[in-house]
């Protein structure tokens, strides 16, 4: 939880918004289905697996997935919802609030989206004796979105101080190296993140892209194209039209000046152009 200016602290735990609290709603709901369905009603883990993502089946068309997945927690493991759900709380409530809804909600599919395109290009990319060691077959989870969150909120709150978990005091500057690093001591303990290694750093790197700032580093970057386009096409028109005007060989005559105006030829008379003729 973040610090307070002063000694003031508001009563109680903020409320979170409309697009936290409904992210929140979201992942524990589907999880608490499949936990139901799965372990009392008889569903099959087939049910589960047609949301999480799978290379093979995305290139195939099943783009959905690339959505789903990071929407998707363990039906076998607790704390993996109870992770991703203090994660939305303690940075998204902040960032919603100082951002608003719109920009918020933007933040979390595009976190959601980079996160599992990165998933899926190492896999392409890596061969199958190495991606196995980054990422199971069929990956969901989202720890990924989470550490985008972490990011996210420590670039835009620099110096501020977080309680993890709502005890463990920690730097702004500290919350980044765990989001960047956690993912390295999973590697280290060859233990897979069920999101996939490169989904979770991809998250990181999306905390930065999306929401390091106002605006952002990626439309920043938008901006800065966008000017350059213009200016460029201010100067293509600029040489088209010089070009139009060499091709229809006219020239620009002054007109007569009167005797003595600075701008007047030697011995200029009014009614005589630059070259002593009478202009009509």
């Amino acid at each position: 939880m973040p610090n307070y200016p002063g000694e003031y602290a508001p009563p109680g735990l903020p409320r979170p918004g409309k697009v936290v609290l409904t992210a929140m709603c979201l992942v524990s709901g589907l999880c608490l289905a499949f936990a139901i369905g799965e372990h009392w009603a008889d569903v099959g883990p087939e049910a589960f697996a047609l949301f999480c993502g799978n290379t093979l089946l995305i290139l195939h068309g099943q783009v959905w997935r690339l959505l789903t997945a990071p929407v998707l927690q363990s039906p076998d493991n607790l704390w993996q919802l109870f992770g991703v759900l203090v994660t939305l709380y303690f940075f998204g409530v902040p960032l919603e609030q100082k951002w608003g809804a719109s920009r918020f909600l933007r933040f979390l599919l595009g976190a959601a989206l980079v996160s599992t395109l990165v998933q899926l290009l190492f896999d392409i990319a890596l061969p199958p004796s190495v991606g196995r060691y980054l990422a199971p077959g069929y990956w969901f989870g989202g720890y990924a979105v989470g550490g985008a969150l972490a990011v996210a909120w420590a670039l835009n709150n620099r110096g501020a101080v977080v309680r993890l978990y709502g005890i463990l005091p920690i730097s702004a500057r500290a919350v980044i190296y765990l989001a960047v690093g956690m993912p390295f001591i999973y590697l280290v303990f060859r233990t897979t993140p069920t999101e996939g290694f490169p989904a979770d750093m991809g998250g990181a790197f999306a905390g930065w892209l999306l929401g390091g700032g106002t605006p952002s580093p990626l439309r920043r970057y938008w901006l800065k194209f966008r000017i350059n386009r213009l200016d460029a096409e201010v100067l293509r028109e600029a040489a088209q039209r010089k070009k139009r005007v060499e091709r229809s060989r006219l020239k620009v005559i002054e007109g007569g000046l009167a005797k003595g105006d600075p701008a007047a030829p030697e011995n200029g008379e009014k009614g005589r152009g630059p070259d002593g003729r009478w202009l009509n």
